[in-house]
């Protein structure tokens, strides 16, 4: 790969070899110019030579593309500070359901920062906001049987034309760990079922499952 030019670096070679505007710079073959540096040369009328009897071209570096949806970047996925004193409390089964849909969060939003479209902002704040509530629900909270608005969550209309299957699979994945989660806190506290929690949580896993699955589906 050849040596890659700034501007900053253009402009030393121009005061080291006294060049002034319309003179010739002389660059080795292979020389990769980014975009800022061919517009100085072009700029001053810098005429580009390349040392070597081959013929070849000074290649340009392709200016870096912004990443689609920077907002993502600033969504949180909720974590709680852990007390080293009471880890007997993270061995319940609670913790480790919502582990899991913290873990299934935390993979949801890595296949969308894989896309290159734009994606429905509300939409994921939305879905985001909702998983986080789930992972915070303490045991008390749970038995008050409060609604959860999860039939306003729009994940179906969230669209990804371009990512790999193999980060569908890894979000898919988390279904059977979510799902071996669920039935352990299941076997301990069996009123769950009757829970608003608890058919949260059966119809956001059933969103994800048919989400993943009409994306491979679309490929």
């Amino acid at each position: 790969m050849g040596k890659l030019l700034t501007e900053s670096s253009v402009r030393q070679l121009m005061r080291v070899n006294k060049l002034t505007d319309q003179d010739q710079l002389t660059l080795p073959r292979g020389t990769i110019l980014t975009p800022a540096a061919r517009g100085f040369l072009t700029e001053h009328q810098i005429k580009v030579n390349l040392s070597g009897t081959e013929t070849s071209e000074v290649r340009i570096q392709e200016a870096e593309k912004p990443k689609p949806n920077p907002w993502l970047q600033t969504i949180q996925v909720t974590h709680q500070p852990i007390d080293f004193n009471q880890l007997t409390y993270y061995g319940t089964p609670l913790v480790h359901l919502q582990s899991a849909l913290r873990d299934q969060l935390l993979r949801w939003l890595t296949i969308l920062g894989e896309t290159t479209g734009e994606l429905n902002q509300t939409i994921v704040t939305d879905i985001t906001t909702f998983v986080n509530s789930l992972t915070t629900t303490t045991f008390e909270e749970i038995l008050t049987n409060e609604e959860y608005a999860v039939d306003d969550l729009k994940l179906a209309e969230l669209k990804l034309p371009e990512v790999s299957t193999f980060s569908i699979s890894n979000l898919q994945l988390s279904l059977g760990l979510v799902a071996d989660a669920l039935a352990n806190y299941l076997t301990v506290q069996p009123d769950l079922k009757q829970s608003a929690y608890y058919q949260a949580v059966i119809t956001w896993q059933t969103m994800i499952q048919d989400w993943t699955q009409s994306l491979i589906e679309s490929r």
